[in-house]
This record gives C-alpha cells, sequence and structure tokens, in this order.
C-alpha cells in the first residue's frame, strides 16, 4: 500500500439505480421459490393494508436483512435505499423500518404456525431434493436470549441470572437445519412445554425417515420420555446424578468399568435403569474420567457421565454420538449471534416469536444454499464466509438488448462460480 504525503481526495456520488451491492441475495430468493416457501408465504395471512407491500415481500426483505448482516429492523434501510438490488430481486418491496415493526405486531400465534408450515414444507421438499432423509438426529436444546427492556412482554430472569428470554431449538443435525424454534419467557424450565414442541417439530419432517433425539439433562423428563415412546422415536438423554443413580453407580464392579477408546484415562460401563414412575427400564450407559483439583489428580474420585437410551449398538459408540449434540451449542451460536436473531426488537411477545421463526427461515435458507446449490466445500462454512463470498459482493446492472447482466468486482473465477450456481438452482 502507497502512503501519499497528502491524502487524494474524492467526489462520492449515489449510483443506486445502477449498483448493487448484495447479488447473492438473487440466489436465495431463486432458491426460496424452489423449495416453495415464496408462494407459502404469500399464503401466511397477516392482516394488512388494502395498498400495502405483500406478506412475502415483508417476511423476505426480514430474511434477506439478516442474511447480509442486519440485525435490527433499522438496518433494513440498507436494503431499502438500494434501488437496482430491489429491482435485482424480483422488485421486492421493503419496508421502512416502522412499517416491519408494526407488520410483526400483527402476528397472532396462528399466524406463526401458519409460517412453520410453509418452514416445514421446505424442510420436506430440500430432503427430496438432496435425495432422501434416512437417519434423522434432532438436538433438543435451549438457549437464554438476553435482553434489555424491562417492558417486554414475557421477559423474566433465568435460571442463569439473566434477564431474557428462554426459547427452544431444535436441530437437524446432518444438515444443520433448525426445524423448530418456539419463545418462551425467561422463567421457563428447559422442559417447559417441551412435548408441544417436540410434536411440531416431528411434524416437519419427512414421514419415512428414522428418527432419533439427543438431549441434556434439562429434559430429563418422563412425560417426555413417554411422549417419544409412544411415537417410535429413540432417544438419548443425559441423565441426572439423583441419589438413586449415584447408588446405581456405586454398584458398578471395578471389572464392569471398560476402557472409552476415544478418550485416555475415560472409562464406561452399563446397567438396565428403571428411574422411579417412569414408564420401562432402558439403558444406563455411563461414562467416567478422573477428577482433577487444577493440574492435580484426585486418586479415586471421578466425574461421571450418565446418558439413558433406548437405543440399541454398542455402549460406547452411543456416547460418543449422544456427546455429539454438543455441535448443536455452535449452531446457537450462530443463530443467536452470527445471525442476529437474540435481537428480539418489539415489546410484543408475539412479535418477538415472529422475529424468531423469520430468523428461522433465513437460517434454513442459508443452509439449503449451501447443501443445494454451492459446491460441497461450503456446506460447513460459518455465514461469515458465505456473506464474504456469496451474498454481499459490490455488482454493477448492465442491461444489453434484453439481457440483464450482473458485472461483479471479483475476479472472473468467481463470476463463474455464481453462473455455476444460478444453473445448478434453475435444473433443480
Amino acid at each position: 500500500m502507497k502512503i501519499t504525503r497528502l491524502p487524494l481526495k474524492v467526489n462520492y456520488i449515489s449510483a443506486g439505480d445502477k449498483m448493487i451491492s448484495f447479488p447473492g441475495l438473487k440466489l436465495v430468493a431463486d432458491t426460496a421459490n424452489r423449495l416453495g416457501i415464496l408462494s407459502g408465504l404469500n399464503r401466511v395471512g397477516v392482516k394488512k393494508r388494502r395498498r400495502g407491500i405483500p406478506t412475502a415481500d415483508f417476511i423476505m426483505s426480514l430474511v434477506d436483512n439478516f442474511l447480509v448482516g442486519g440485525s435490527h429492523l433499522t438496518d433494513l434501510e440498507a436494503l431499502r435505499s438500494e434501488k437496482a438490488t430491489r429491482a435485482h430481486l424480483y422488485d421486492l418491496e421493503v419496508p421502512a423500518p416502522t412499517t416491519a415493526g408494526e407488520f410483526l405486531r400483527k402476528f397472532s400465534v396462528g399466524h406463526i404456525k401458519q409460517l412453520e408450515r410453509v418452514i416445514g414444507n421446505a424442510v420436506v421438499k430440500g430432503a427430496e431434493l438432496i435425495g432422501g432423509a434416512g437417519v434423522i438426529t434432532l438436538d433438543l436444546d435451549s438457549s437464554i436470549f438476553e435482553v434489555y427492556g424491562l417492558l417486554k412482554e414475557g421477559a423474566h430472569y433465568s435460571y442463569k441470572k439473566v434477564w431474557g428470554f428462554h426459547p427452544l431449538l431444535c436441530f437437524w443435525a446432518e444438515q444443520r437445519l433448525l426445524v423448530g424454534a418456539k419463545l418462551r419467557p425467561g422463567n421457563r424450565n428447559s422442559d417447559y412445554k417441551a412435548t408441544s414442541f417436540i410434536a411440531g417439530c416431528l411434524s416437519r419432517l419427512p414421514k419415512d425417515s428414522h428418527i432419533r433425539m439427543r438431549m441434556d439433562s434439562g429434559f430429563y423428563n418422563k412425560k417426555i420420555i413417554a411422549y417419544l415412546l409412544d411415537k417410535g422415536v429413540e432417544f438419548s438423554v443425559s441423565g441426572k446424578l439423583t441419589t438413586a443413580l449415584n447408588r446405581a453407580i456405586e454398584a458398578v464392579g471395578p471389572d464392569q468399568w471398560k476402557p472409552y477408546p476415544w478418550e485416555k484415562d475415560a472409562h464406561w460401563c452399563e446397567f438396565p435403569y428403571h428411574p422411579k414412575d417412569w414408564p420401562g427400564t432402558f439403558r444406563m450407559i455411563v461414562k467416567r474420567v478422573p477428577h482433577y483439583e487444577g493440574n492435580q489428580r484426585v486418586i479415586g474420585e471421578f466425574r461421571y457421565n450418565p446418558v439413558l437410551t433406548n437405543r440399541k449398538g454398542a455402549g460406547s459408540s452411543l456416547i460418543k454420538h449422544h456427546l455429539g449434540r454438543g455441535g448443536a451449542e455452535n449452531y446457537i451460536e450462530e443463530f443467536k449471534n452470527g445471525l442476529g436473531a437474540s435481537h428480539l426488537p418489539s415489546h410484543s411477545f408475539s412479535a418477538n416469536w415472529a422475529w424468531l421463526v423469520i430468523a428461522q427461515l433465513a437460517y434454513n435458507l442459508a443452509q439449503w444454499l449451501k447443501l443445494l446449490v454451492l459446491p460441497g466445500g461450503e456446506v460447513h462454512k460459518q455465514l461469515k464466509h458465505l456473506r464474504l463470498h456469496w451474498l454481499c459482493v459490490a455488482a454493477r446492472i448492465i442491461h444489453s438488448g434484453r439481457r440483464r447482466i450482473v458485472a461483479l468486482a471479483r475476479s472472473p473465477d468467481d463470476a463463474a462460480r455464481f453462473n455455476r450456481a444460478q444453473a445448478i438452482i434453475f435444473a433443480l
């Protein structure tokens, strides 16, 4: 970089009718169209003004805002100000921030359920395009969404002493899709309304799939397990070290502990276990590791990780698979902060729930773009990578005859990547 003696003065002008900042959003819109999302959004019956913006445009404006890095309603102004970008996105009508806030407040629980059905239909369609679902692993979890508005409906102090909300989230681990997002007040337990939430998640999955669910100890609940058994769902749930379970672990003989193949000094054992008043006896598989205080190992003391399951297979492999649910923490972090879903903008509980489900749609569209359209190496990349290389690329619109050309501010190889991605969408 050459440093000049004096800064070079330039003249900044507006070229909003010729330049676009987000050409990759057209790939998102085309993918949404192929999955039936755009037509489905127009059937979401949120009341609008007689000459108002279509529902699909409202929702896709918020989706696009999430995808390009906007985390507040005021960030809609960036997309709203780009005339050429909106034309590039099939004349997308972007609402003003205040209008978008009014739109969110019109959502009822019924409208949110309609939006969830659109997402569920897209999950099934996406699985068909990928080539079938097969085995589906669901990771059920909850997370604290901290907020600062004291007047936000439903905000309370959580078990972590944080003021906010405590939504339920459920991820399809193999495809990293978010199949369920339910907003709850901040002072609710992890398993509060979990059974009805699981039912909704199961309804959005392909019917011929084999489903197994992984849960942490917050969902160690007999009603949840009874429901999963009734639906034929395999499960593994982290056990709570109750007095009864501690006694059962202490009764295990030294020769029953087997080396855990994937971790040094770790061992595992298995025994049948019937928690009191639960609907049956299950496999209790326990992993133990030596207990350390600082760098000093305490001889004869261990830390235990119990897992209750109805699955078949080698116990050590089941423990390893169950502990893989820790990957959901990374998905939650990207959803909350990478996407910006955790900024709940309204005083209305239903409006914030609608915001959360629209963020779910944005998160899934980014993942569908990676699964269905982009090169294979992109599927595990984070959203910030997607923004830098695909969504937020400066470009110029050129009209030549009856053709529209998008001249990217990148190399010819990058332009070729965009052309290949577009061809893949049209071939779906």
